[in-house]
């Protein structure tokens, strides 16, 4: 299958070379803006890990800068700019823009399909320092300050091939415009020298700047009622797990580490949740409580964005419906800090 994907796969890799050639030399236009613009993106259709660095940023930069963050809105059915209120959909807004605003509501979060005329009309009605960009590392219409490009590390874009043989949206030699890479859901405990072969095989692309991050699940976790408990509870309990997300396999690996039983409902990735999925889920529910253990539905923010709605709500009220965070960490070998090297490009354009 894939030798006969070929022949499309090198038919795109001339258009995408094309499209960036004309970016290159000016003929398509890029528009840079007052505030400053940190793009988070990555070469490869699928979760990488965009999200929890774009939250990451958020709390590292917060307190200093006035920040709003732009995304697509991927999943939503309404069309142009939105400003995102932690009551809207994610039908209105799409789940990864609400789930931003629900974690920090002090926030001007916005979707827009065009990010040009979204950062215009952020700036038009906001005061704004830096204008996060969620996956727009393709959108050369704008022109970042600082571009960030994720790569996972069990999936390095150096090994993957271009749509539709592999992942990648475009060539390898796209991640020249990346300010920094940084190679994510890496090890916790990774080895010196394993940090450097990727670093070297990642620096022949001309890119200095390579950093690691891994995940972390948070400690606790959050009932739909409000009620929080630690993850500990789930030693004794019979879970199901509900994913509408990229790359599952790390949310279930945590899982099946921390809990009695895992039965699991995989969808694909910013899946909207209808009432069957829930009478399926119930269902599983009902079953596993005659084993007399007790039992959770283990879900991510993200998803649960997707099953906290007016549509749902009836049926999941009364159902143990818990979520997790997974938050990012910078690896304590990197010999750069992320933060550092932001704060150095915004003094470089304020010059």
């Amino acid at each position: 299958m894939r030798i006969l994907l070929l022949p499309f796969s090198f038919l795109y890799g001339i258009i995408v070379r094309l499209r960036n050639f004309l970016f290159d030399i000016g003929v398509l236009k890029q528009h840079s803006f007052k505030s400053f613009v940190i793009n988070v993106g990555n070469l490869s259709a699928g979760g990488t890990g965009k999200s929890p660095h774009v939250i990451y940023l958020v709390n590292q930069l917060k307190s200093n800068y006035q920040l709003s963050v732009l995304s697509r809105g991927y999943g939503r059915i309404t069309q142009g700019f939105k400003w995102v209120k932690s009551d809207n959909s994610p039908l209105q807004v799409g789940d990864e823009p609400l789930q931003y605003a629900n974690l920090f509501p002090e926030l001007n979060i916005a979707v827009c399909e065009k990010r040009v005329e979204g950062i215009k009309q952020i700036e038009k009605e906001k005061k704004c320092d830096i204008v996060l960009l969620d996956d727009a590392f393709q959108h050369r219409y704008v022109k970042p300050g600082f571009n960030i490009l994720i790569t996972d590390y069990s999936d390095l874009f150096y090994n993957d091939q271009l749509l539709p043989v592999g992942r990648l949206r475009e060539p390898k030699s796209g991640v020249t415009r990346a300010d920094v890479v940084i190679v994510s859901k890496s090890p916790e405990k990774i080895s010196a020298s394993e940090m450097q072969e990727v670093r070297t095989n990642i620096q022949k692309y001309g890119i200095q700047k390579v950093l690691f991050s891994y995940m972390r699940y948070s400690e606790s976790m959050e009932f739909l009622s409000g009620e929080k408990m630690p993850i500990a509870y789930l030693q004794n309990c019979n879970v199901i797990v509900v994913a509408g997300i990229a790359n599952p396999k790390p949310f279930i690996e945590f899982a099946n580490s921390n809990a009695k039983s895992v039965t699991e409902f995989i969808f694909k990735d910013h899946y909207q949740f209808s009432s069957g999925d829930i009478i399926k889920i119930k269902a599983e529910y009902n079953q596993l409580l005659s084993q007399n253990s007790p039992v959770v539905i283990l879900t991510t923010r993200k998803d649960f964005m997707r099953f906290n709605t007016s549509e749902l709500k009836h049926l999941i009220q009364n159902l143990p419906l818990a979520f997790i965070d997974i938050e990012v960490c910078m690896n304590e070998k990197n010999d750069s800090n992320l933060i550092d090297l932001i704060q150095k490009a915004i003094h470089q354009k304020n010059k």
